[in-house]
């Protein structure tokens, strides 16, 4: 091969990296939200550039458990869809924005001054609406189709309204940043059989809570309750139902 083929066959390859680079440039720039758009969250929700950035982050991080919880709420479902001219994440945020605002008590943020949060004041209402729904939503999972047809609808009017106070305050003590579910690979319909539902997990990244239920012997009576990381053996909440028995946990 010539000293100007080999040229020539270089200054192709080049340019072939740079028109890729562009494309994915343009295919990048084009995911991300529009100045106009993100002028319009922060209008409307009253909170700075660096706030919106934050709850886009914490939207990123947590995207699966935040999907499976719009999976499982039709309700929520249904009030991001009414912004469905915005991204997907903008959407989330101002549905939650909406959950917060209609919300009776407040979110006082972080109360231990010895945890840094990551997360402003100002949007600890809205990520905490985000915490919820991905606690009910492990709830859910953990019911299964089967379970949520007999009590899910008790869960939502009787258990959640008595129990969230609490989880709550402990929220606004350790904050949130990850959490884990009720699933298990190795027993009855992927779902762990015993008490546990979902423990959450806090700035620091220490489990501070563990949502349980209860299930007597012949399965008629359920107490729902948390424990948290100040004495794990007191069982807090305690909401007691009565119904017909349950199958197996997750049992579709």
């Amino acid at each position: 091969m010539s000293f100007w083929r080999s040229i020539k066959k270089i200054a192709s390859v080049l340019v072939l990296v740079m028109l890729l680079n562009t494309a994915f440039a343009a295919i990048t720039v084009s995911a991300l939200p529009t100045h106009n758009e993100l002028q319009q969250i922060q209008d409307e929700l009253n909170l700075t550039e660096s706030e919106i950035q934050e709850l886009l982050l914490f939207i990123q991080e947590n995207s699966t458990s935040i999907e499976e919880a719009i999976e499982a709420d039709d309700n929520l479902r249904a009030k991001i869809d009414q912004y469905n001219e915005y991204s997907r994440e903008f959407a989330m945020i101002l549905a939650f924005a909406d959950i917060a605002s209609s919300q009776t008590s407040t979110i006082s943020h972080l109360s231990d001054s010895n945890i840094q949060s990551e997360i402003s004041p100002a949007v600890w209402p809205i990520v905490w609406a985000v915490v919820s729904a991905i606690i009910k939503a492990a709830v859910k999972k953990k019911m299964g189709k089967k379970i949520v047809q007999q009590i899910g609808r008790q869960f939502d009017e009787v258990v959640w309204p008595k129990i969230e106070p609490g989880i709550k305050r402990e929220y606004e003590i350790n904050g949130y940043s990850r959490n884990v579910g009720p699933e298990s690979a190795t027993e009855a319909n992927g779902i762990r059989q015993g008490e546990h539902i979902i423990s959450l997990y806090g700035q620091n990244g220490k489990e501070y809570l563990r949502l349980d239920v209860y299930t007597s012997q012949s399965r008629n009576h359920t107490r729902w309750h948390y424990h948290t990381k100040d004495d794990w053996k007191d069982h807090k909440g305690n909401v007691d139902l009565y119904h017909n028995s349950l199958p197996k946990w997750g049992s579709e």
